[in-house]
């Protein structure tokens, strides 16, 4: 079994929904491509060690500096210095190898419930995005925090998702009535005529005028339109429409917005979809 299976069976059976595991292996496929003995690469080079070496060195003790030198390791490249110690006495409790796949996702999940904003959103995972932003924003929290690499996780997390999500059965057909249609083409801008033979026909209705552009100065506060979603469909969390946020330019997908007046952004909205406060 490939470690991707694993690692989606695991979290899949701690009771996570489909969204929630696919945006956090969007991340750990970032991190480490799945590899649970990954050693950081500028470090290889540094220490002269592979991935192999290094986890035998740590493993029979011959490596001591495991804790404090700083390079990232395992299927979420540990680095910091606590949570690096932390997973070293996790190992050391299991009787396990520090780069032992299901001693990480043992320990990957019991640090999850330090984190209440990320655990939370996975358990209400309702989009992939939101839960593959949470996880680098709040719990990865790598040096690069931009658009780019926000959008190339999720895009991670969409093709696994797409990998592993089981489709449903599809629906029986049933009959439609006449109110449904109704709806159904009032909802498309028709207006219902009843003629003298008791048939329906339907006249489009004229377009309202275009709204009103706003304009919009860089740092302006904004505010999200209810009910948008990000540029590309995806959900936007609800930690991030309850932040204060900021107008931070335009690009071809829409307008840009970030809970900071500098620095890294948080997302694109389509046009309208930001309203100036």
């Amino acid at each position: 079994m490939s470690n991707k299976k694993i690692i989606w069976d695991y979290f899949k059976n701690k009771g996570f929904n489909d969204f929630a595991v696919a945006g956090l292996m969007g991340n750990l496929q970032a991190e480490s491509n799945f590899n649970p003995i990954n050693l950081e690469g500028k470090y290889e080079r540094k220490y002269g060690y592979t991935d192999s070496t290094y986890t035998k060195a740590v493993d029979d003790g011959s490596y001591t500096n495991f804790v404090k030198d700083s390079a990232g390791y395992g299927l979420a490249q540990w680095t910091y210095w606590s949570r690096k110690q932390n997973l070293l006495n996790f190992a050391k409790k299991q009787g396990k190898s520090i780069g032992d796949i299901n001693m990480q996702l043992d320990f990957l999940y019991q640090e999850l419930q330090g984190y209440s904003i990320v655990i939370n959103t996975m358990k209400n995972a309702k989009s992939i995005k939101e839960v593959s932003d949470i996880v680098l924003l709040r719990y990865e929290r790598p040096a690069v925090q931009s658009e780019s690499a926000l959008n190339r996780r999720a895009s991670y997390g969409t093709a696994i998702y797409n990998e592993f999500h089981k489709t449903k059965p599809e629906q029986e057909e049933k009959e439609v009535t006449i109110e449904e249609i109704i709806v159904a083409m009032k909802s498309k801008g028709f207006e219902v005529k009843a003629n003298t033979a008791n048939e329906l026909r339907f006249v489009k209705v004229a377009a309202a005028a275009p709204p009103t552009t706003t304009i919009f100065n860089n740092g302006d506060k904004v505010k999200l339109k209810d009910g948008c979603t990000y540029y590309n469909g995806q959900s936007i969390p609800s930690w991030v429409r309850s932040k204060t946020l900021y107008y931070r330019g335009k690009n071809k997908n829409g307008l840009i917005f970030s809970t900071l007046k500098s620095g890294a952004v948080t997302g694109t909205v389509k046009e309208g979809d930001l309203i100036k406060v």
